[in-house]
């Protein structure tokens, strides 16, 4: 091993292979990260070069072992699925970034530990990971995460909920286009615009339908309403069984009124649609412990697989009212 840092520039220049494999042990971290970036960026390299590369992936050093992970996920190794966890969870910015890109470039997916990936990467605190995980959802064309793009069409900033609702868009299928059609009721006019254009665009007719629907009109103006005629129209659609009145409903779930929210609960659990399962559970970490209660409730009607395993998280609820609740449903007592 060498004395001093060896010229790394230099033998990548004169391709010294077995110069920067030996730069692989070195002992400090940058050497070593400097040869993997200039070994990885070679063609035809043998196999037992590629061997050590791959060793890199257990690299003490953070930054060395994220370049390694990067790198074999970039040529679709699934053996690399922990660590690109590890990178959306802990990494960079730039990290995620590099990450999501990668994900992009592999275009429609069902991969799970990808997926996985992309719903980590839109939660994510800075707000330039979200938007890219967002249209990196759009490439992976997976209607398995229309649920959680529903919910960042509630995002603070209207240009998230743009992106996300142009997601909707490209994933379509009838569960984007309910969020969609709730998202009419938005209060920027940016994205009600988006919405209806995204809309107008489908050859779904019931969606073509709704769209010309003065009912449907009169109940979206309405949700923009005090919260008195916000709940008499959460009841109105339930009672009368608006289906299109549905992705309203979804809405006023996360309304700021505990009155209004349980009333959409109650209207959501008459139509019995397995697609509310996930809405309704978000509302089982209410802060009110009645809104907890009728979310069961709800999840009680809908039925299911999904729902009762949404129930299961209330056994532990911190209201014994809650979780007794839930010790019925699932016939504990």
């Amino acid at each position: 091993m060498w004395l001093f840092t060896p010229n790394m520039r230099k033998l990548e220049k004169s391709n010294d292979i077995k110069g920067l494999e030996k730069c692989l042990e070195s002992k400090k971290s940058s050497v070593r990260y400097s040869a993997f970036v200039a070994l990885s960026g070679l063609s035809n390299l043998s196999p037992e070069v590629m061997n050590k590369l791959k060793g890199m992936l257990k690299d003490s050093d953070r930054r060395v072992k994220t370049i390694a992970t990067l790198k074999f996920a970039a040529l679709g190794d699934k053996s690399v699925s922990d660590g690109l966890l590890e990178i959306m969870n802990d990494g960079t910015t730039d990290e995620k970034i590099d990450l999501l890109q990668i994900i992009s470039s592999r275009g429609k997916t069902e991969d799970n530990s990808i997926l996985q990936v992309i719903l980590i990467g839109m939660i994510d605190k800075k707000e330039t990971v979200r938007i890219k995980a967002i249209k990196t959802a759009a490439i992976s064309r997976s209607s398995s995460l229309v649920p959680k793009l529903g919910e960042l069409l509630l995002a603070s900033h209207h240009k998230e909920r743009l992106i996300a609702a142009e997601t909707l868009s490209i994933i379509g299928g009838d569960e984007s286009f309910d969020y969609l059609l709730g998202l009419l009721a938005d209060a920027h006019p940016d994205v009600q615009d988006a919405a209806k254009a995204y809309l107008e665009k489908s050859d779904n007719l019931y969606v073509r339908k709704t769209l010309n629907d003065a009912v449907f009109m009169q109940l979206i103006k309405n949700m923009n309403g005090k919260e008195p005629i916000r709940e008499r129209t959460a009841y109105s659609i339930g009672v009368e069984k608006i289906r299109a009145g549905l992705p309203l409903l979804y809405r006023a779930c996360n309304d700021k009124y505990k009155g209004v929210r349980i009333q959409a609960l109650k209207s959501i659990a008459l139509f019995k649609n397995q697609n509310s399962v996930e809405v309704v559970e978000k509302l089982l970490s209410d802060k009110f412990h009645e809104v907890r209660i009728e979310a069961l409730n709800a999840l009680e009607m809908i039925g299911g697989p999904r729902a009762m395993k949404a129930v299961e998280l209330s056994l532990t609820d911190s209201s014994s009212d809650v979780s007794a609740r839930a010790k019925q449903i699932l016939g504990l007592q």
